[in-house]
């Protein structure tokens, strides 16, 4: 640090004791602070002045090694991305065509309960003896469709698959319209602070709008002082 911004420092030091053991009685007091305020800018002024080209270094450095660094990622990230689609679009396809074997074989053992069903009933129509007859029914009623399993390869050893849901909007009209207090809808809408700021400037608060309040404050500006 440099003997000019110690010089600086050392009056904004003094400008703080100051604003601490101010009292403000009278008009004439006010506008002693307003004039003390004017210099305080130029303070400020020469203090940002000292560390701009500093900070103006120091992030066109950071900007550049993060540029570099970046590179770097960028290329890892791509392939990870590319390799990590190819794994799940095989696993995908995979599981598609477990599932539709599963199916397949599911509807055959339907098929042979349902025959031997049916081959038992007939059976229980030829029998002419009451027992043998309720016997051949029963064992009709006990064919019982086997539950057919087929197994997808499992994941890779050192990697996991899970679903990852996320949410889309598809209809904002839809949305407000369902967010009454308290319920779920209403927690997803924000309230754009900026931007409500914002109309309330341009507007000066004459447009009113549902659910808003508009407030208008008061803020002291003082003039710079003189370079």
């Amino acid at each position: 640090m440099t003997q000019e911004i110690k010089v600086v420092k050392a009056e904004a030091v003094g400008i703080v004791q100051w604003a601490r053991q101010l009292t403000v009685t009278s008009e004439q007091d006010c506008q002693a602070v307003v004039s003390t305020l004017a210099k305080l800018k130029e303070i400020r002024r020469r203090w940002t002045g000292y560390w701009k080209p500093l900070k103006e270094q120091a992030r066109q450095a950071w900007q550049s090694i993060v540029a570099r660094e970046k590179e770097g990622t960028d290329l890892c990230d791509e392939a990870e991305r590319i390799a990590k689609q190819k794994v799940l679009a095989w696993q995908m396809e995979q599981r598609r065509r477990a599932e539709e074997e599963q199916r397949r074989l599911q509807a055959e053992a339907e098929e042979r309960a349902r025959r031997e069903r049916e081959r038992l009933l007939r059976e229980a129509e030829r029998l002419k003896t009451p027992e043998k007859k309720e016997q051949k029914l029963a064992e009709a009623a006990a064919v019982v469709v086997p539950e057919v399993k087929v197994e997808a390869p499992a994941t890779p050893q050192g990697a996991t698959l899970r679903s990852q849901w996320r949410a889309e909007l598809v209809d904002m009209a839809a949305l407000i319209e369902a967010a009454k207090p308290g319920t779920v809808a209403a927690s997803f809408l924000a309230f754009d602070q900026k931007r409500a700021d914002a109309f309330a400037r341009s507007t000066k608060g004459q447009v009113p709008v549902p659910g808003v309040r508009f407030v208008e404050e008061k803020v002291l500006a003082v003039k710079g002082g003189e370079k």
